[in-house]
C-alpha cells in the first residue's frame, strides 16, 4: 500500500511538473501502462470475482490511477474523449496481460478459464480398513454355494465360498479419482471416475477401471439429460455415495436388489428434472441392463462346434445326440448371440415433502427444519442369459462375466435358471431432524423365467433323460431394511444402527438372509470428507431352498462327480458371520 501511494504521489509531481496537454497525456498513458503491467495492480476488468466464498466486484483499472485522470480531466489537462479512450486502452491492455485461466482449491484443484467456458475440478478418495472376521463352523464343512457362490476358470464352474472361523485383513477398500467439470458453459457437465480398490474377499489384485464417463445437459431445467456410464437412479441406497454412508459397507440386501441385478452401474441415457428446483423429481432411463462397460452382446448362448449339435459341456453329453453329432464337444468360440434387441427400462419418482433431505445417509448438517422425502421405482430387465438350464455344472461357457456379476452381488441362486426376465419395485423413505436420521427401503423382484417346467437336476445316464427335477420353480425375490443415526455431538460424532432382511428365494424355506449392523463415526472436519469409522455386523444366512447344477442330487460323470464327493449345497446349519470393520476415509 505505501508502495503504491508513493508511485501516485510521483505521478502526480512528474506531471505537474511537464508543461503542454500533449506530451503531459502521453507520459500520464506511460505512467497507467507502468502501474497496469505490475502484478500488484492486475485487475480484473470491471467483472464480479470470487474471493474467498464471496463475489466482489473489481474495477477494470486501479482506483488511484483512475482518480488522477479524473482529476486531469476536471482540471482540463485532458479532454473527456482522451479521458475515456485511455480508460479502454487500460482495460484491453490488463485483459491481454492477465493469465487466461485460474486455479485454486476448494474441496478439489480448480482450473477454470477467465470466460468460464470450461471447468475442470479434480478429486480423490481412499478408504483404508482393517477388518476382523469370524465365521461358524457351517462356513467351514458347507459354506455358501447358493447365494454367493465361486464361479472359477475358463468355464465359470460353481464352487461353495467356503473359510475357516477367523480372518485378519486390510485392505483399501475405496481408491477413486474424479475428474468433473463443464464443457463450453455451465449447463454441460462431465464426470468422470476411476476406481483401482480391493474387496474383502478378492482373489485378484485390483486394476484401475471406469466406474463412471457421462455428460449431463442442464439447458432445461424441467429436462435435464444424462448419457453415459454412470449410476441408475432407480433407489436410494444405490444413488447415495460411500463417500456420504452411516456404515464401511452397504447391506447384502441393498447390492441384490439393483435395477439390473447384475451391477449398480450402468451404461445409458436418462431423462430428469433438476433435484434443486422442483419439490417432486423424476427419472426414466434406458440401459443395457448388463452392467458398466458391457452391452447385449456380452450374452450368448451355448456354442455348437457343430451346427445343430449341443456343446461346452464339462464331460459327457447332457442330451441325446443327434445323427451325426460328435460327443463331448468344447469351443471357446461363442457363435450364436441372443436377446441382443433388448434393453433395460426404469423409473423413479421422487417428492420432497419437507425440505430437501437428499441422499447422503445421517444429518451431518444438522438440520433446523424437518427433511422428508418419499420415493419409488420400477425397473424391467428382460433376457438375462443366467447359463443352460440343466443340471451339470459349468455346462455353458457363456456369459462367464454376467454370471460372475450375478454371483457377487448375491443373486447366485438364479445361476442356471437360463434366460430370465427380471421386474423389480422399490419404494424408499428419509427423514432427518437436528442430528436425527431415519430412513427404509422395501423391494421386490418378480423373475420371469424364459424356459418351462421344473429344472432338471439329474439324467440317468450319460446324455440320457431327466431323472430328478427340482422340487420346485425358482420364486421371487424380496427384502427390506431400516437404519437410524443421531449425532451425539452434531457435526463431529454419530451412532447409526441398521436391519436388513431378504428373501432371495419365496418358493423356498429356510433361506432367509438377516443381518444387523451398529456403527460409531467420528467426522474430523465437520464433514464426509474426512471421518473414521468402527461398524460391527452380524449376518445370518439360511441354506435352505436349492441352486441348479449345486443341489443334491447331483449327476456323475465316471462314478465321481466334478467337484467333489460332497455336494456342494451340503447344509450344515445356518451361516453365521461377525465383523468389526476399522475405516478410515479421505476425500481431497
Amino acid at each position: 500500500m505505501q508502495w503504491m501511494v508513493s508511485q501516485v504521489s510521483y505521478i502526480r509531481r512528474f506531471c505537474a511538473s511537464c508543461r503542454g496537454g500533449a506530451i503531459r497525456l502521453l507520459l500520464l498513458v506511460f505512467c497507467i501502462a507502468q502501474l497496469a503491467s505490475t502484478e500488484s495492480f492486475a485487475a480484473e476488468a470491471g467483472r464480479l470475482v470470487e474471493k474467498d466464498g464471496k463475489y466482489v466486484f473489481v474495477e477494470s483499472m486501479d482506483p488511484a490511477t483512475k482518480l488522477l485522470l479524473e482529476r486531469a480531466m476536471k482540471q482540463g489537462v485532458i479532454t473527456p474523449e482522451e479521458y475515456a479512450t485511455v480508460i479502454q486502452e487500460s482495460q484491453e491492455r490488463t485483459y491481454l496481460l492477465q493469465p487466461s485461466f485460474k486455479a485454486w482449491y476448494d474441496r478439489g484443484f480448480n482450473f477454470s478459464m477467465n470466460d468460464n467456458a470450461f471447468l475442470l475440478k479434480i478429486r480423490a478418495r481412499f478408504a483404508t480398513r482393517f477388518t476382523q472376521r469370524s465365521r461358524n463352523e457351517a462356513y467351514r464343512e458347507s459354506g455358501d454355494s447358493k447365494n454367493f457362490p465361486e464361479l472359477l476358470g475358463v468355464f465359470g464352474d460353481y464352487r461353495a465360498n467356503r473359510s475357516g472361523e477367523d480372518a485378519s485383513s486390510f485392505n483399501l477398500r475405496t481408491a477413486r479419482l474424479y475428474f468433473m467439470g463443464h464443457l463450453f458453459n455451465p449447463d454441460f457437465k462431465y464426470y468422470i471416475q476411476l476406481a483401482g480398490e480391493t474387496a474383502e474377499n478378492a482373489q485378484a489384485p485390483g486394476a484401475i477401471s471406469v466406474f463412471d464417463m457421462n455428460v449431463t445437459s442442464t439447458h432445461l431445467p424441467w429436462l435435464n439429460v444424462q448419457a453415459g456410464q454412470y449410476k441408475v437412479y432407480f433407489n436410494r441406497s444405490q444413488i447415495n455415495s460411500t463417500a456420504s454412508m452411516q456404515f464401511a459397507s452397504r447391506a447384502l440386501v441393498m447390492d441384490a436388489f439393483t435395477a439390473s441385478g447384475i451391477n449398480r452401474r450402468d451404461v445409458g441415457i436418462t431423462f430428469m428434472n433438476d433435484e434443486e428446483v422442483y419439490p417432486v423429481n423424476y427419472y426414466f432411463g434406458v440401459f443395457n441392463g448388463a452392467g458398466p462397460l458391457l452391452n447385449r452382446f456380452a450374452q450368448f448362448t451355448s456354442e455348437e462346434p457343430t451346427v445343430g449339435c449341443p456343446g461346452g459341456q464339462t464331460g459327457g453329453n447332457p442330451f441325446p445326440s443327434p445323427a451325426g453329432c460328435p460327443v463331448n464337444q468344447r469351443n471357446l468360440n461363442a457363435n450364436v448371440r441372443t436377446n441382443v434387441n433388448q434393453l433395460m427400462y426404469v423409473a423413479r419418482l421422487q417428492a420432497n415433502i419437507l425440505g430437501r433431505a437428499g441422499y447422503g445417509e445421517g444429518d451431518l448438517a444438522y438440520s433446523e427444519a424437518p427433511q422428508l422425502a418419499v420415493g419409488g421405482g420400477f425397473a424391467y430387465n428382460p433376457a438375462i442369459d443366467t447359463s443352460t438350464d440343466n443340471g451339470f455344472v459349468g455346462i455353458d461357457l457363456a456369459n462367464l462375466s454376467v454370471r460372475r456379476a450375478l454371483a457377487t452381488y448375491g443373486n447366485g441362486r438364479m445361476l442356471g435358471q437360463g434366460v430370465v426376465d427380471f421386474a423389480t419395485w422399490t419404494l424408499d423413505y428419509a427423514f432427518k431432524y437436528r442430528g436425527f436420521s431415519l430412513q427404509a427401503e422395501y423391494w421386490f423382484r418378480n423373475v420371469t423365467r424364459h424356459n418351462k417346467g421344473l429344472p432338471c437336476l439329474q439324467t440317468a445316464t450319460l446324455g440320457g433323460p431327466c431323472t430328478a427335477f427340482a422340487p420346485n420353480q425358482f420364486g421371487n425375490a424380496t427384502g427390506w431394511y431400516t437404519q437410524a443415526g443421531y449425532y451425539l455431538i452434531p457435526r463431529k460424532v454419530e451412532v447409526a444402527a441398521r436391519y436388513a432382511w431378504w428373501d432371495p428365494d419365496t418358493n423356498a424355506g429356510g433361506d432367509l438372509i438377516k443381518e444387523v449392523d451398529v456403527s460409531l463415526n467420528w467426522f474430523l472436519s465437520g464433514t464426509y470428507d474426512h471421518q473414521i469409522m468402527l461398524t460391527y455386523s452380524n449376518i445370518a444366512m439360511g441354506q435352505g431352498g436349492f441352486a441348479i447344477g449345486r443341489s443334491a442330487p447331483l449327476p456323475a460323470v465316471g462314478g465321481t462327480f466334478p467337484s467333489g464327493t460332497i455336494p456342494l449345497d451340503a447344509r450344515a446349519g445356518t451361516l453365521i458371520e461377525n465383523a468389526v470393520r476399522l475405516q478410515y476415509q479421505i476425500f481431497f
